[in-house]
């Protein structure tokens, strides 16, 4: 097991990923998982979690799940309880999760904007605010910074058809990271807050998202939705989940010790054209 993670006496540091029933959430809680994190993996699929945690101890982890909705205050409270009193201050936090919702500007109703924004944004400022204490103590205690992950995406650095209000929630989350980063320097708080910018990630999520894509007239069909997809990407492809894992885990650890505030575009060249 790469150490990648584990504190130079040999301790492991401690990792939250919410979304993690998903195909980027499950991915990233193996890869913290791998390089020497304890993981608390949290979602409103409490199924998908077990078995998630089930294969993260098979490998010789260590792993405990949690069902959280990220845009309930009382809901972060008692996760954050939880693994303080199961392993002490958490010093990863993967703010992970994410809906999204295919529809014209028009067609987008108020409710729909409200949801993304409740899961998207929101859900990220207060996984943040529950557990900026700890990441700092956290910080304090092992001598090596906390990292706080939020996942934005190309769509909080471009424009998509039919996705305005997902691309309103990840251009938020984007430029939360870099406002919250200015302040915790300014403040002393040992830790730091990034933002990841994925391409397209070829997961159930996607596929849902290209289907609607079709639907709403992006392409004749959800296979020719598809295919626009992987060609719009320079690299010639859309990523697997644990392409983007790799670039959380070199978020979450030291190696990225200078970053605060930075978006990693991960993104097979797409916002490079």
């Amino acid at each position: 097991m790469n150490k990648l993670l584990q504190l130079k006496d040999g301790t492991c540091r401690t990792a939250l990923v919410t979304g993690a029933a998903g195909g980027i959430g499950s991915a990233t809680a193996k890869a913290l998982s791998n390089h020497g994190a304890k993981v608390m993996v949290t979602d409103v699929n409490e199924a998908a979690l077990s078995a998630l945690v089930d294969e993260i101890r098979a490998e010789g982890g260590e792993a405990m799940a949690a069902a959280l909705d990220v845009g309930d205050p009382e809901s972060w409270q008692q996760a954050r309880q939880q693994v303080f009193d199961s392993w002490g201050p958490l010093s990863i936090l993967v703010n992970n999760a994410g809906i999204d919702v295919v529809k014209s500007v028009a067609d987008t109703s108020l409710a729909d904007w409200d949801r993304l924004f409740r899961v998207n944004s929101t859900g990220m400022f207060l996984g943040t605010q529950c557990f900026l204490d700890d990441l700092h103590a956290a910080g304090q205690a092992g001598g090596v910074r906390s990292s706080i992950i939020n996942m934005s995406s190309i769509c909080g650095n471009v424009g998509v058809a039919f996705q305005s209000a997902y691309s309103a929630t990840k251009g938020a989350v984007r430029m939360f990271t870099k406002a919250a980063a200015v302040e915790f320097g300014t403040l002393g708080l040992q830790l730091r807050i990034n933002s990841i910018h994925p391409g397209t990630v070829d997961t159930a999520f996607a596929a849902q998202c290209l289907t609607e894509l079709g639907e709403a007239g992006f392409a004749p069909s959800p296979a020719e939705a598809r295919a626009a997809i992987r060609a719009a990407h320079p690299i010639g492809d859309m990523a697997q989940g644990d392409e983007i894992a790799d670039a959380i885990v070199f978020l979450a650890s030291d190696l990225s010790r200078f970053m605060t505030g930075s978006e990693m575009m991960v993104d097979g060249g797409y916002t490079a054209q």
